[in-house]
């Protein structure tokens, strides 16, 4: 049971080291995403 709350523990404290790295290039990922839509859009428009 204490080694599942370890893991816990150590998985959030890897998600809370890379999330804000990874929260930017997410938000460029979708940024780009939202731009060829609006790209896309606009052809066909």
């Amino acid at each position: 049971m204490s080694t599942k709350s370890t893991l816990k523990e150590d998985y959030k404290s890897e998600i809370e080291e890379r999330s804000e790295e990874e929260l930017l290039e997410e938000e460029i990922r979708n940024q780009q995403t939202l731009d060829s839509f609006v790209e896309s859009d606009k052809n066909w428009s």
